[in-house]
Parts: structure tokens; C-alpha cells; sequence
């Protein structure tokens, strides 16, 4: 990059886009130019800092230069660098940072840096030539035009089939392939040399790239065929096309393209291993598992890797708990059929993976009928029921947990042979962003493969168990009893960089994501309380009293941070309590004076006419039912109106009310139903109409149904996180 070119405002213009390594000097020479010519590059070069005692002026004259460059250079980086150097203060330290460490890597905007598009430096690739003779061409090949249309265009001008016909250096199959027309890419293959198949865009993209992309199975196929070299062919920021393909979720493509990748270039010792990494991530992103098991299986190494995007597969493999089965929801019949499923892990390719056959020439011939019917018969019973939607979903998933549990156990194996030192941060960090996730089935394989991550610390001084209650996430909390007696001291003794005890970080609010999974402010506030006091259990007693550095007590941290929930808690069970209990109260007015208006009236002496009728004693039964039920209910949410709303209140008591004044208020709803069809009965069962009574009475049903639907869910939330059994675990194996 020339200095003609460099934009001379406020690095705010440069596009804050992560690229690749290979980019890093167009930002740093971006930032560089613009500090020369603001007179602050001598910040970022000189180490040397004037005695703010000895120097005032000089010092002076070094803080405000300081603080513009840095600013300049903060307001240039991305979000990630931007959260590694924001503590910073010395405008030369972060500039060697970024040059010697991080390289952070950016791309500029032509339009918002003042680049002409027709300058010489942006228009250098493509020179003076004039393509207007191609555009009826590159029109045709774009509208997916018949092979005869495009043949006559090759026959006026010959040199058109292999010449570049764009601005961009494009040829007509890279139009084509890109387009996805596969008969014209066929019959230019068919015209086309070998060498003229390699030939690069300005993008440096050859046209078995394009489809790569663009998940054409076809078009790739029929290339490769022509030359088996394309495949190996790396564009500017030196990817693979498997690689590009794996990264859209073109499967099938990407199938083909590993077939064809000569392994050796997906090794560790290819390009530092940066396409056989890459690769890896994108196969486990994208739940290609099958091809990442067998790349595993060729370079192991390549599991803490470092791909393009400056982190390992193991990385990414922690960030995907959906991958394993903590991480998937089903419901209680998905469960029962997931526990039913056999699924079978195959070494094979993952182009060709094959059952298991029957050797023709080691068997009799009767024998061999006999077997092959009895299987064809076995497989089809098994076959059949997978391939019905909802089972073909769990056999899927459970067959996508056992490669995931394999892939784990093969990185794992891996790890093990390395020694502690030579982990680096990667295998660390990797953890660490498996407790954020609630990976429960990464971090146990990694813990028992490597112990020592369970009390391995992070930048703050927070070991796994530390981030997975500030987190909330219980799986992993619960792994805790599974330590013997002294990790145990030795994981839950330490202080955080901020002096915060384990009890003081279960005090701070959780995060949202964690809480709008709860319904409710109280119910939320109720699963607080439970952490807290869980938390509580296991610490020693002194860390009751223990002052962090803001000097606090985790008691008094957890009233402050959850201040707020209790105020939503409080109105939220209020306006329950309130609509609830008008309810209730209407049916304590209705049942009540429908008990002295008893169907059929009464005799002379003012005994009921239907006294001794079974309707009628079902009918003076259920009223009363429904009477008492609903004035408990009033009672019980008047007890809520005016209960004191102190934290502890969340945990056991305020939701027991709730639960009953809930119940009640359901069995005074049922209860009404069936009192009114019960007298509905007695009067009609003597009448002709007595037909009307069946759907009347499904009529009645209505109401029930839909209080059920819409408030019995609450009801068995509130019940199950109260007297349930919890979401904490101590009955946990030995992990090693």
C-alpha cells in the first residue's frame, strides 16, 4: 500500500472486519500513516515516558499525544481486540501488542476511505481491456441460457472459452459454475485443458471454488474429474474449497471436496495446519461429525490447533452443548424412544460408510439364503419406524451425541499424551467457555482427562466451579461433589483478583438469559434464593463474614444485586392475587346462592323435591365442593395481598400460598362445572330434550380445559421448584 492511497482522516473509517493474518498490514499502515501525520507515530515508538516530577511540560506534552493515539488506535479495532487492550494506558505497549500478539486484521471500505475504485491501484488487476464485447455472453451464461445459445458466442469469438471476460477476471465457466448451470459447465469442461480449469479471478478463486460455495455437487463433480489438482488449489487468504464449502453447511460438496483433498493437505505441517484446522471447526459448527471424526483420526494434533479465526476446534467444540445429550430438550416420549434407539459409529469414510455384509464365498449356499432373507426381514422391521419424521429427528440426534461423545473421547486421548505445559491456553480457555455453555459432558471428559483444569484459574482468578455459579449453570456445579475432600477445599478456598468468595458470586444477579428461562419475577427470585443457599451449604462458615475489596459481605452483595427482583417479584404474585381472587370471590357468590336455589324447588313441608334423587346429591355435593375450595382460594390470595415481601419469603413460603390458593381456585372451577350439569340432569332426565344434555355437558368441559392449559402449567412450575426435587445434585460418581 502506497502512502498515495492511505487515507488521511480519522481511522474511524476503516472497516472494523475481521479478515485474516495475511491483512494485517493494510490496517497497521492505515493507522500509521494517519498517526506520521498527526504527529503521534513517536508515541507508539518511543518507550522512553518524561519524570512527571522532573519533566512536567514534557510529560504533559506526552499524556494528551498519548491519549490521542491510543484513542486513534482503540477506535480502529474490532470489538474482540478491542476488549483485550481497553485497560491499557501507554499508547506504545498496545501498538506492540497488537503488532507482535494479537494482529488483529481489517479491510477497508473504498467507498468510506476515499479509494477511487478507478485508480490504478484498484483497477491494476483487470489493466485497460474492454469486456463490452463479452457482456451478451456473461447476460447468457447468468440466465441460465441452453449450451446451443452460448455455443454460437464461442464460435464468433473462440478465444472467449478461455479467455478472462470481466472486470473481475472472470472466464465463462467461472460465470457459469458460480451461476449453477451444469450443462454449459459440462460442455466448457468438455472444451477446456486441465490447465485451463486452475485459472484464478481477482479474488483468487478458481471456478471449482465458486461452486464450492455455492454447494453445486454436480459442477464440482464434473471438474474434478477433469483435473483431480483442483482441490489442492488455495485462493488469496489461502483456504481450501473444502474448507469454504464446509463453512456455508454445503454438505454433499464438502463430502466430495475431503474425498479428493490429499490429507496431506489438512496436515499439521501444511500452512501450520491452518486448512486442516479450520476445516475441523467448521465440521463440528456445522455437525459434520463424521468427516471431523475421520479427520481426527488422520492428525490428531490438529484438535488444539489454532485455524484462521485464532481458535481451536476444541474451542469450538465446547461452545456446542447441543452436540451432546445435557444439551437437547425432549419431551418424556422422545426420552422413552431415544432410550430405544441402537445407533452404530462406523470407521469407514465418510463418503462410503457401509453396513456391515455377509462374506458370499465363507458360506453355504442355503445358509446364505437363509441369513440374507432373515436379515433383509430384521432390517426392514428396524428400518422402517426411523424413517417416520419424528423418530428420524431422535435417531439422528442420538447418533450425532454418540459421534460428538467419540470425537470428545479421541481429543481427550490426545490430550492426554501432551504434556501439562505444552496445553498452552487453548485447552484452558476452551473449558472455561464449555462451563459459560453448560457443556457438562465436555468439561467431565476434560476433568478426568486432565485433573488439574478443576482448579485451573482464569484471568480473574476463577476456577471452573467459580464461572459456573456465576453463570448459573447447575450441570456444572454439580460435578462438584464427584472431586475427593481435598480438590474440594482446594476448588472452593480461593478468592477472585476482586476478593470475591465463591458466596459472594452466587450473590450477584444472574444473567438474563438464565433468568427469562424462568416464568415469573418471584419464581426467579426463588431460584436465586436456592443458589444462594446451596452456595452457602458447602463454604466454610467464615466466608460469611468475608469482605470482598469493595467491602462487602455476600449477604449485603446479594440484597443490593437483587433489589430489583424482589420489587417485580412482589407485583408480579400481587397481580396474580388480585385477578385470581376475583375470581374466586364471583364463585363464592354464585355457589353459595345456588345452593338455597336447588333445581325442582321444594315440597310443602320445604324439603327438596329431588332429595332422593343420586343427580341431585351430586349436585349439593359438588356445590359445596366449589363453595369451600373458592373461599379458600380468597382467603389464601388475601394472604398474599398482604404478606410481607422480604427476600427469604421467596424461597418456601410466599409460593406455598400461591400453589394453594391456585389448587383451590382449579377444584372450585371443576367442581362449579359439575355441579351445573349435575343439576342440569335433574331437570331434563324426565323431559324429551334430554338429548341436549351431552353437549352441554362437553360444553361445560370447555372452561376446565382452559384454565388447565393456561394456569396448571404455572401451577406445577411453582409446585416443582418448591417441593420438587431440585436442581442440584450431590449423589455424583467419583469423576476419576
Amino acid at each position: 500500500m502506497t502512502p498515495a492511497i492511505i487515507p488521511t482522516v480519522v481511522p474511524t473509517t476503516i472497516v472494523r472486519e475481521v479478515l485474516t493474518e495475511s491483512n494485517y498490514e493494510n490496517w497497521s499502515t492505515c493507522v500509521k500513516w494517519y498517526l506520521v501525520g498527526q504527529n503521534l507515530w513517536e508515541v507508539c515508538t518511543s518507550k522512553d515516558i518524561p519524570d512527571k516530577e522532573l519533566k512536567k511540560e514534557e510529560f504533559s506534552d506526552w499524556e494528551k499525544k498519548n491519549a490521542m493515539a491510543l484513542h486513534a488506535i482503540q477506535i480502529s479495532c474490532s470489538g474482540e481486540m478491542l476488549s483485550q487492550i481497553r485497560k491499557e494506558n501507554c499508547a506504545s505497549y498496545v501498538w506492540d501488542f497488537l503488532q507482535n500478539r494479537a494482529k488483529p486484521t481489517f479491510c477497508f471500505d473504498p467507498k468510506v476511505s476515499g479509494i477511487d475504485e478507478r485508480s490504478p491501484a484498484a483497477s491494476a488487476s483487470t489493466g485497460n481491456a474492454d469486456f463490452s464485447q463479452y457482456q451478451d455472453l456473461i447476460k447468457a451464461l447468468k440466465r441460465d441460457s441452453s449450451w446451443d445459445d452460448i455455443e454460437s458466442f464461442f464460435i464468433k469469438i473462440p478465444a472467449a472459452v478461455r479467455a478472462k471476460i470481466s472486470p473481475a477476471g472472470e472466464t465463462a465457466l467461472h460465470i457459469a459454475a458460480d451461476a449453477g448451470n451444469v450443462k454449459v459447465v459440462e460442455e466448457l469442461v468438455k472444451k477446456l485443458s486441465p490447465k485451463d480449469l486452475k485459472q484464478e479471478n481477482n479474488g483468487g478463486r478458481t471456478p471449482l471454488a465458486l461452486a464450492a460455495l455455492n454447494g453445486f455437487k454436480e459442477i464440482a463433480q464434473c471438474m474434478i474429474k477433469k483435473n483431480t489438482e483442483l482441490t489442492s488449489i488455495l485462493d488469496k487468504e489461502g483456504i481450501l474449497p473444502v474448507v469454504r464449502a464446509c463453512n456455508r453447511g454445503k454438505k454433499e460438496v464438502t463430502r466430495l471436496l475431503y474425498n479428493y483433498t490429499p490429507p496431506k493437505e489438512l496436515g499439521p505441517k501444511k500452512g501450520e495446519g491452518k486448512n486442516g484446522a479450520t476445516l475441523l471447526s467448521y465440521c463440528i459448527a456445522t455437525k459434520f461429525l463424521d468427516i471431523a471424526l475421520h479427520i481426527l483420526e488422520k492428525h490428531p494434533s490438529l484438535a488444539v490447533t489454532l485455524d484462521k479465526n485464532g481458535v481451536s476446534p476444541l474451542y469450538v467444540l465446547g461452545q456446542k452443548p447441543s452436540l451432546f445429550k445435557s444439551g437437547s430438550q425432549l419431551w418424556f416420549w422422545q426420552r422413552w424412544i431415544y432410550s430405544c434407539e441402537v445407533n452404530h459409529i462406523h470407521q469407514s469414510s465418510p463418503t462410503n460408510s457401509r453396513h456391515p455384509c455377509i462374506d458370499l464365498y465363507q458360506s453355504p449356499l442355503i445358509f446364505l439364503i437363509f441369513i440374507a432373507g432373515l436379515g433383509q426381514l430384521m432390517h426392514g422391521l428396524v428400518s422402517y419406524p426411523q424413517k417416520l419424521p419424528g423418530i428420524k429427528n431422535i435417531h439422528d440426534q442420538k447418533l450425532r451425541h454418540a459421534q460428538a461423545m467419540k470425537l470428545l473421547g479421541s481429543i481427550c486421548i490426545e490430550l492426554q499424551n501432551m504434556k501439562v505445559d505444552a496445553l498452552g491456553f487453548q485447552v484452558p480457555q476452551a473449558v472455561f467457555q464449555a462451563v459459560k455453555r453448560g457443556n457438562v459432558e465436555f468439561v467431565t471428559e476434560m476433568i478426568k482427562s486432565i485433573p488439574e483444569l478443576a482448579w485451573r484459574c482464569d484471568i480473574n482468578g476463577r476456577n471452573i466451579f467459580f464461572v459456573a455459579i456465576l453463570n448459573r449453570q447447575e450441570k456444572i456445579f454439580n460435578l462438584l461433589p464427584g472431586l475427593t475432600d481435598a480438590q474440594k477445599i482446594k476448588v472452593i478456598s480461593p478468592l477472585d483478583r476482586f476478593g470475591n468468595s465463591m458466596l459472594h458470586l452466587v450473590a450477584m444477579l444472574a444473567p438474563s438469559e438464565k433468568l427469562d428461562g424462568i416464568s415469573g419475577a418471584a419464581l426467579q427470585m426463588q431460584r436465586e434464593l436456592q443458589w444462594f443457599k446451596e452456595v452457602e451449604s458447602i463454604v466454610p462458615p467464615l466466608f460469611k463474614d468475608l469482605i470482598n475489596s469493595d467491602g462487602k459481605k455476600a449477604s449485603e452483595l446479594f440484597s443490593q444485586q437483587h433489589a430489583d427482583l424482589v420489587t417485580e417479584g412482589e407485583k408480579w404474585m400481587k397481580e396474580i392475587a388480585t385477578s385470581s381472587s376475583f375470581v374466586a370471590a364471583l364463585i363464592v357468590t354464585i355457589m353459595f346462592a345456588a345452593a338455597f336455589t336447588i333445581p325442582g324447588g321444594n315440597n310443602d313441608k320445604g324439603a327438596p323435591i329431588f332429595l332422593d334423587d343420586t343427580l341431585f346429591m351430586v349436585f349439593i355435593i359438588s356445590d359445596s365442593i366449589s363453595l369451600f375450595s373458592a373461599t379458600t382460594s380468597v382467603l389464601m390470595f388475601l394472604g398474599i395481598l398482604t404478606s410481607v415481601y422480604a427476600e427469604n419469603k421467596f424461597l418456601t413460603r410466599l409460593p406455598t400460598k400461591l400453589i394453594i390458593g391456585l389448587s383451590a381456585l382449579f377444584i372450585s372451577i371443576a367442581a362449579m362445572m359439575i355441579a351445573f350439569c349435575a343439576a342440569l340432569a335433574v331437570l331434563l332426565k324426565e323431559s324429551s330434550t334430554k338429548v341436549v344434555m351431552i353437549p352441554i355437558i362437553l360444553l361445560a368441559c370447555v372452561p376446565v380445559t382452559l384454565f388447565a392449559l393456561l394456569q396448571f402449567p404455572l401451577l406445577v412450575n411453582i409446585f416443582i421448584s418448591t417441593y420438587g426435587p431440585g436442581i442440584f445434585n450431590r449423589n455424583v460418581q467419583r469423576l476419576y
